[in-house]
């Protein structure tokens, strides 16, 4: 294992779907397979992260933003980036309505962080950060698919256990709102952390880290037909299956 290992919400999020999986995507270089829903995914992120950051934040410079962010890659055929283009300008004009009406000062956008548990490097990115007139923040994450979650998914999101671990240990404030933002809804779901939430979380972390320093990489095979890599890992009961269906 490399000296600089780092661990994350994204390594540890792979590592607890499928140790094997983790494995190929960041030891043997395996590469996620691009998709229109991945494309503009990282399309919206960019284009509000523009846009917080410049000095004119008006309803035309956020479509400037966007158009500046657009990229074709992943996406089928021209009518699947005509549809997806409309739908984030659907996204963005009720985002910024929502914007305009808040009283909360955008303190930072992509907020990156990087902090020390046990003996590991922990990093991340916060989407936003907000602080009210009153002085409470709040920290939310952006979603930009179709399906909004229910609140109990919400409630165990481990992104936002991470998110309000950094806020907490490295910015010095707690977070008095968490929330993730649907913006394919423009609608928020508002969710909490206790400490010992907080703390179960880091102690995941610590351990899927021990586990991929230990170089445990034992596929779990009972999520191969949701995987990208179904078609690819020698692993894979899916493909198994695929070939006994349809023999060569």
């Amino acid at each position: 294992m490399r000296e600089d290992f780092k661990i994350s919400y994204s390594r540890v999020n792979a590592y607890l779907f499928c140790p094997h999986k983790y494995k190929l995507i960041y030891l043997d270089n395996f590469h996620i397979p691009v998709n229109a829903n991945v494309t503009f995914g990282h399309i919206i992120h960019k284009a509000l992260e523009q846009f917080h950051s410049g000095k004119e934040q008006s309803y035309n410079m956020l479509f400037e933003c966007y158009d500046d962010a657009w990229k074709n890659d992943g996406f089928t055929d021209p009518q699947q980036i005509f549809e997806y283009y409309e739908c984030g300008k659907r996204m963005l004009v009720n985002y910024y309505k929502s914007f305009s009406e808040s009283d909360a000062e955008v303190l930072y956008v992509e907020r990156a962080f990087d902090a020390n548990i046990g003996r590991y490097k922990f990093i991340g990115i916060i989407d936003r950060i907000d602080r009210y007139p009153d002085g409470k923040y709040e920290i939310m994450d952006y979603k930009t698919h179709v399906k909004v979650w229910e609140q109990e998914r919400v409630d165990r999101d481990l992104q936002l256990s991470f998110y309000a671990y950094a806020c907490k240990n490295i910015f010095g404030f707690n977070p008095d709102e968490i929330s993730i933002y649907f913006l394919s809804e423009n609608r928020k779901i508002y969710t909490k952390r206790s400490k010992s939430e907080i703390a179960d979380a880091i102690n995941l972390a610590i351990l899927t880290a021990e586990n991929i320093t230990a170089e445990k990489f034992n596929p779990d095979v009972s999520k191969c037909q949701l995987c990208d890599f179904k078609l690819k890992c020698k692993f894979s009961v899916y493909k198994e299956a695929c070939a006994e269906l349809c023999p060569a």
